[in-house]
């Protein structure tokens, strides 16, 4: 193996031209785990290349390899065929940009570490940009570093047919008592609307410190919430269907008091991230590890196909990440 640590993203190469079976990638990872633990709080992400992982049984026993636990009930993001703790990649139209987030960042509980495994890498464009989180907070204007610092984000979501995920599909179950219980256990107000839809309504804070490091990190979901993020034209479809409240679109995010985050402050930070943003190109068979407490991704558009799996694991409760600031 060599370590490349100034390409993008740093590298563990393979030296042998032809890539040894997946256990015996798996036994050498948790050989070094410690070591690529380092790296990965010094750096954010690493890349694997020559490991020759192309089918969801083998990234399962790579990532069980980093991980103690892989997650296997998300319900934003459909399954692999025949693999519980796979999943595929977000089912977004191609052609379009998945802004930059990190993982269930505006949920109660999320994933320390991420994987991503390219099956099949499009022809053109569909990379995944990467941006490190201590570095946007470090860049932020001092006066909305401090804000969003003291009062978080308040994330609102409507689970509506064809728009979104159905709440069943979110939540595993049909029994809305038990989405009540769960949601109330996590902390998210739920509300069941006319319609039969699903609302929730969740504090989060927008900066954490890494349990690890201890290094502060802009942490959030803000950009898949905002409504300022919406194309144009479909935030006209939203208001003509859904009103001029836009706590009744799909999405949409406030400070944590539920004061507006002005539209400008959003778009200055979307080019705040643009420029702060690496790419690589996808190659098969490479696997990208993640920690996304530290570093945020997103995906650009492409053409052609493009298959890339995810796995999630070692969850990390709020409650234990940092304590929350004042709401």
């Amino acid at each position: 193996m060599s370590f490349e640590p100034r390409s993008y993203p740093p590298t563990i190469r393979r030296k042998s031209p032809v890539p040894g079976s997946p256990l015996e990638a798996a036994a050498w990872l948790a050989e070094h785990r410690s070591e690529i633990e380092q790296l990965l709080h010094a750096h954010g992400v690493l890349l694997l290349r020559g490991f020759g992982i192309t089918d969801a049984d083998a990234f399962e026993s790579v990532a069980s390899a980093l991980v103690a636990t892989l997650y296997s009930e998300y319900g934003d993001l459909p399954h692999e065929e025949n693999a519980g703790s796979i999943y595929k990649s977000t089912p977004y139209p191609a052609n379009q940009s998945i802004l930059f987030h990190h993982e269930s960042s505006h949920m109660p509980h999320w994933p320390r570490r991420q994987f991503f495994c390219c099956v099949e890498p499009s022809p053109q464009g569909g990379a995944t940009p990467i941006v490190d989180g201590r570095a946007v907070y470090a860049a932020l204007p001092p006066e909305a570093r401090d804000r969003f610092e003291r009062v978080g984000i308040r994330y609102v979501r409507n689970f509506i047919e064809g728009l979104d995920v159905g709440w069943q599909t979110m939540f595993g179950t049909f029994d809305r008592s038990e989405v009540e219980a769960r949601c109330a256990a996590q902390g998210i107000d739920c509300t069941w609307l006319p319609d039969g839809s699903l609302r929730t309504e969740q504090w989060a804070p927008a900066v954490v410190r890494h349990p690890t490091t201890g290094e502060p990190v802009f942490f959030n979901q803000l950009f898949l919430h905002h409504t300022a993020c919406l194309e144009p034209a479909v935030r006209e479809v939203m208001a003509s269907l859904f009103g001029e409240d836009e706590i009744a679109f799909p999405r949409s995010a406030a400070y944590g008091d539920g004061e507006p985050i002005p539209d400008a402050l959003v778009t200055e930070l979307l080019g705040l991230y643009d420029a702060l943003a690496q790419r690589f190109r996808w190659e098969r068979g490479d696997v990208a590890v993640i920690d996304n407490m530290l570093v945020a991704h997103g995906r650009d558009p492409f053409a052609g196909n493009r298959k890339i799996l995810v796995a999630m694991g070692d969850m990390v409760a709020r409650s234990d990440a940092s304590p929350a600031p004042a709401r």
